[in-house]
């Protein structure tokens, strides 16, 4: 069973992926809706998992993206062996 802390952290991925909003009146949506409810009922220390969870989303999305960014660069740069 995912837990609230779950079900916001892959919407925020989804979000990063470029995924719409679930749609109005869908499962997904009414899912996401519970999530935040609960988090507004959560203890300080779900809270607190919550947001280390959601800062680590954003650092490793981050750090794949400056990775991806150093991968194309050494690749495109004049004089790189795959020219």
């Amino acid at each position: 069973m995912e837990t609230f802390i779950d079900v916001i952290t892959t919407f925020l991925i989804n979000q990063m992926d470029g995924e719409p909003v679930p749609p109005h009146n869908s499962a997904g949506l009414e899912q996401l809706g519970e999530a935040v409810k609960a988090s507004q009922q959560a203890s300080d220390h779900d809270l607190q998992l919550l947001a280390a969870r959601t800062v680590g989303v954003v650092i490793d999305r981050v750090h794949s993206n400056i990775k991806a960014e150093q991968i194309l660069r050494d690749f495109i740069q004049p004089g790189d062996r795959h020219a």
